[in-house]
């Protein structure tokens, strides 16, 4: 009975401990990093272009998902790298893609249309606003200027 009491007292205590030691493995493990300005269910309209061609496409965000540590993109590691390549590898569609680096704090939205890639740039881009400005690329070049708005 003496070699048992003492094993009762720590079984006492342990419950005691228990939200002590929940709190130290929260703290342990890193939360998953905001994607903002991305949020699943947004859509933006983008346009841009100059006098001569001119480009718009909606997107629409059913999820955002972590393409990579601090990117963020509507499409996961594979959709993002073709659309920022502008081509899909052989059998696959090449979908509209949005990108956030939280690093950078650049957003990015890469489509094409007739045969030519656009990227619409957007660096400094803050969390909360709904109309932004950026630089347009056409297949690599930039061309112009673009915005993207919230819907």
């Amino acid at each position: 009975m003496n070699k048992l009491l003492p094993l009762l007292a720590y079984a006492a205590l342990l419950p005691s401990c228990a939200p002590t030691l929940d709190a130290l493995g929260r703290n342990q493990t890193p939360a998953p990093a905001p994607s903002a300005p991305l949020l699943a269910g947004q859509t933006w309209e983008v346009e841009g272009g100059s006098l001569a061609v001119g480009s718009r496409m909606t997107f629409r965000l059913a999820e955002v998902l972590e393409a990579a540590p601090g990117i963020y993109s509507n499409l996961g590691p594979s959709g993002l790298l073709a659309a920022q390549r502008g081509r899909a590898e052989a059998g696959a569609t090449l979908f509209p893609a949005v990108s956030y680096s939280r690093l950078s704090q650049r957003l990015d939205f890469y489509w094409s249309e007739n045969g030519t890639d656009f990227n619409c740039r957007i660096d400094n881009a803050t969390p909360n606003a709904t109309r932004l400005s950026g630089r347009l690329f056409l297949s690599g070049s930039e061309f112009g200027s673009c915005t993207a708005q919230l819907r």
